[in-house]
């Protein structure tokens, strides 16, 4: 064979027509040596976009697995809520967000409803109820404790209250008087904070009385996950006070209840700054409290309330009123976390701020 330097002299010598002509047969020889490239293979699935699959240079003896084409998991189907088809009327005790926020989650799963706001001086109490009379509502909503005694006494149907913590104090149960509890389960909110502390073993807490059932609540609770309750029963602010200077010793935890006949804003200051100064944490059940120095909070959830008030609706429709409880209890609960105060105790609370439960 000719030597790379001998063709290129040889090459030098050709006029420039010849040229042009040998180096065109030159590259169709190489042409017609290169095998052709494989067409690329289009898959289509009915419902897919179309997927494209190159093939790689051919090799000998080389065995290509089948292609297996998986169809997208089918979208599930949208849980419609429960919707109550009889006329109800909400009646609100005023125009508190906590109010207002759950009877928005309630008008959604309502057909057919009114709403009566008691704040409003321009109507007499006793006038809303003969409007709820006179458009033949088969039940009433009351939203807060107003609303709830209001209903007691003046309503003709059946009443379905929720927003109140002291029910007993106030002897609203009746056989067509029925509440929703306004606190998540007892179990739910000593979890969650068991979570966010492993190291938590004394909790401590006051309430007034009345509330025997929800002291035994407390305790089974407590007991499942190993926390002992301090629980003492208070008469008065003032009492409470005391009774938590006293707790404060034998508790690494404080659980504040809603209970505002021994609660004022004054107590409630010392209380929060005493148990920071001694490294006790403190649980409360509303979020804005978190920044007067509490360590998490363990609130309920609107659309739950709406629904436990739903299935009470339904249990008077279907005249099993005398099989309900006094309350009805609650699924969920949303905890929240102030982060500094965290921080402070070394505690860790990813995935503590949640919404736990079944709604």
């Amino acid at each position: 064979m000719q030597s790379s330097d001998q063709i290129s002299r040889l090459l030098r010598l050709l006029p420039a027509g010849a040229l042009s002509l040998a180096l065109f047969l030159m590259m169709s020889a190489c042409s017609l040596l290169r095998p052709d490239a494989p067409e690329p293979r289009v898959i289509r699935e009915p419902g897919l976009p179309p997927a494209v699959v190159t093939q790689a240079p051919i090799e000998a003896e080389t065995v290509h697995p089948p292609i297996v084409i998986v169809p997208p998991e089918p979208e599930p189907e949208p849980v419609e809520p429960t919707v109550y088809s009889h006329r109800v009327a909400i009646v609100l005790s005023g125009r508190q967000p906590s109010y207002e926020s759950v009877a928005k989650e309630l008008e959604l799963m309502l057909e057919d409803y009114s709403l009566y706001d008691l704040s409003d001086r321009s109507q007499p109490v006793r006038n809303v109820f003969s409007s709820i009379a006179d458009e033949q509502a088969t039940a009433v909503v009351a939203i807060g404790l107003r609303a709830a005694l209001s209903a007691r006494a003046l309503s003709g149907v059946p009443v379905v209250f929720c927003q109140v913590f002291n029910v007993y104090d106030n002897d609203l149960i009746t056989d067509t008087v029925k509440g929703v509890s306004s606190i998540p389960p007892m179990s739910m909110q000593l979890k969650a904070w068991k979570e966010l502390d492993p190291q938590l073993q004394n909790v401590g807490a006051i309430v007034g009385s009345g509330h025997d059932e929800l002291i035994e609540e407390a305790e089974l609770a407590a007991a499942e996950l190993g926390i002992r309750m301090h629980i003492r029963v208070a008469g008065s602010d003032k009492e409470t006070l005391y009774l938590f200077n006293r707790l404060v010793p034998d508790i690494d935890g404080f659980l504040l209840f809603p209970d505002n006949r021994i609660l004022s804003r004054t107590v409630l200051d010392e209380i929060l700054g005493y148990a920071s100064r001694h490294r006790v944490q403190v649980a409360v059940f509303n979020e804005s409290l978190l920044a007067m120095g509490a360590t998490l909070s363990a609130s309920t959830v609107d659309a739950d309330i709406a629904s436990a008030i739903v299935r009470v609706l339904d249990q008077f429709e279907d005249d099993k009123g005398n099989l309900l409880p006094a309350l009805t209890p609650l699924t969920a609960i949303q905890i929240r976390t102030n982060k500094t105060i965290v921080q402070q105790y070394g505690l860790d609370d990813a995935g503590a701020e949640s919404v736990a439960g079944a709604l």
